[in-house]
């Protein structure tokens, strides 16, 4: 709760006050923002001028106090805590609450093991709202340090922090649960993980409408955000570009946690010596929906993701020109089981296997998605399964993928793999080792084609191939050049899947519109709408 209307009001000026007055007004103005708090009590307002002040571990001491600073020298200026690179600026530590306020600072250049701006800990959780933070340092949270603690923080700007350890910006430990909304991280950095963002002990913290750019991980994870040990950080509406991490995880990287990220955009983040682009996850289950994955980049595996020993869940998201110097353009699971739904994966690339998605020792199940011009150097245009995968392909369309040099232009199963695909189009995709749609590469693998169209020329491979009831002839979409891949009013596609095989849930087509007209559902990821 901010303070509406104040109790008392004392008034701090850096240029002209003096810590004999009384602070009754800008004429009896105290000289230090130490003095104004040690005598103002519950609800009262502090006014600070614009100055440079040099307090430093400023205590509020659990009273509700709000401390604004304001532009009373020159128009458009704000005080500047300048903590001279030793000691922080603020340390909360009494229980303070969200009545108790910073606003409008901004507090440049501490120093400290535990938070070189902020340190809040024994269940203190105050309001920091309109400040910057920048140039700051410590061992762990550069800007602020959160134990047992969940601050607001709103509207502020966290830029080039850095911590020695764990992160660059903000460190959560120990339950700590704050909430961050329209704040900005830029060019944060931790010499081993988090960036800007480090969750830990069971921290989950909300951030919403946030951006994070060129924040970086200098030797280990977690350009942007780390979480772990049961941290479950839910993310909506934030914005992460150019963030990198020496090994894993660009912008974000959980382990053991369930991260929920929601209208989120990822661009051009790096996972520089390892896998992961965008995002790590490790024996956790993400649930990632309505965002959109960008020219992110892996120098191993998982160009925009990378699923290790977890479910993650992925829905109406979009994954367009991310790449992987290994495998898995957009996606790579390992001993994992995704469910991705209602996406769209175009131009993605890896040099070796599955221009958008790899498995390995992993059972995804991917509906309503579309698969076009993504390419590998060697095996699977689109999706390539390895190592005794099972994949499970509903309503989904494959056109214009390639496996450049190798077999599977749309998909490869690999080392007894199988691949169901059901209501699905495979047409028009090309490989240069043969079996331009499907190619089961060994005999312990397979692909089984049900209500399928397919370009039954496109087979290929010594594994099982089996179909049943499938269209071997031009699907007819609107413009395949033009990246249209709904259906022509003479599509043979149109009430030619099996309602049957549509899982259950789904009752809705990658447009949102119905995903049964008609009495019997299209093959493909479109439903025709007449």
């Amino acid at each position: 709760m901010y303070v509406l209307v104040a109790n008392r009001i004392y008034y701090v000026d850096g240029v002209n006050g003096d810590n004999a007055n009384g602070g009754t007004s800008w004429g009896d103005a105290f000289a230090t923002i130490g003095k104004a708090l040690s005598v103002a009590g519950d609800y009262d307002l502090v006014l600070v001028a614009d100055a440079t002040y040099s307090d430093k571990n400023l205590q509020f001491g659990g009273k509700k106090i709000y401390l604004r600073g304001v532009d009373h020298n020159n128009a458009g200026q704000r005080p500047v805590i300048d903590c001279r690179s030793s000691g922080r600026a603020f340390y909360f530590n009494s229980g303070e609450k969200r009545d108790c306020v910073i606003d409008n600072f901004t507090i440049k250049n501490g120093s400290s093991d535990l938070g070189g701006a902020i340190r809040c800990e024994n269940s203190s959780s105050p309001s920091i709202i309109n400040c910057t933070i920048s140039n700051s340092r410590a061992l762990y949270g550069g800007a602020i340090c959160c134990k047992s603690s969940s601050p607001s923080i709103v509207n502020c700007t966290f830029d080039d922090n850095r911590v020695d350890l764990y992160g660059g910006a903000i460190f959560c430990d120990n339950s700590s649960n704050p909430s961050i909304v329209n704040c900005t991280f830029s060019g944060n950095s931790a010499s081993l993980s988090a960036g800007a963002i480090w969750c830990d002990n069971s921290s989950s913290p909300t951030v919403t409408d946030c951006t994070f750019s060129s924040n970086t991980a200098d030797n280990y994870y977690g350009g942007a955000i780390f979480c772990q040990n049961s941290s479950n950080p839910t993310l909506s509406d934030c914005i992460f570009n150019d963030n990198t991490a020496n090994w894993h995880g660009g912008a974000i990287y959980c382990d053991g946690g369930s991260l929920t990220l929601t209208n989120c955009i990822f661009s051009g983040n790096s996972a520089a010596n390892y896998n992961g682009g965008a995002i790590y996850c490790n024996s956790s289950s993400p649930t990632v929906t309505n965002c959109a994955f960008s020219d992110n980049s892996a120098a191993d595996f998982g160009g925009a993701i990378y699923c290790c020993s977890g479910s993650p869940s992925i829905v109406n998201c979009e994954f367009s020109t991310n790449s992987a110097n290994e495998s898995g353009g957009a996606i790579y699971c390992d001993s994992s089981s995704p469910k991705v739904r209602s996406c769209t994966f175009s131009g993605n690339s890896a040099c070796y296997y599955g221009g958008a998605i790899c498995c390995r020792s992993s059972n995804p199940t991917v509906t309503n998605c579309v698969f076009s011009g993504n390419t590998s150097n060697n095996d699977g245009g689109a999706v390539y399964c390895c190592d005794s995968s099972n994949l499970t392909m509903t309503n989904c369309t494959f056109s214009g993928n390639s496996a450049k040099n190798f077999f599977g232009g749309a998909i490869e199963c690999y080392n007894s793999s199988s691949a169901a695909l059901n209501n699905s189009i495979l047409w028009g995709n090309s490989a240069g080792g043969g079996g331009d749609e499907v190619y089961p590469a060994d005999s312990g693998s397979s692909c089984t084609l049900n209500h399928c169209c397919v370009d039954s020329a496109g087979y290929g491979g010594s594994g099982t191939i089996d179909e049943s009831n499938c269209v071997h002839d031009d699907p007819r979409f609107v413009d395949a050049a033009g990246g249209d891949y709904h259906l022509q009013d003479t599509s043979p596609c149109i009430d030619a899947g099996d309602n049957s095989l549509v899982p259950s849930g789904v009752d809705k087509d990658l447009d949102g519109n119905p995903r049964i007209v008609n009495g019997t559902v299209d093959i493909g990821a479109y439903e025709h709408q007449p």
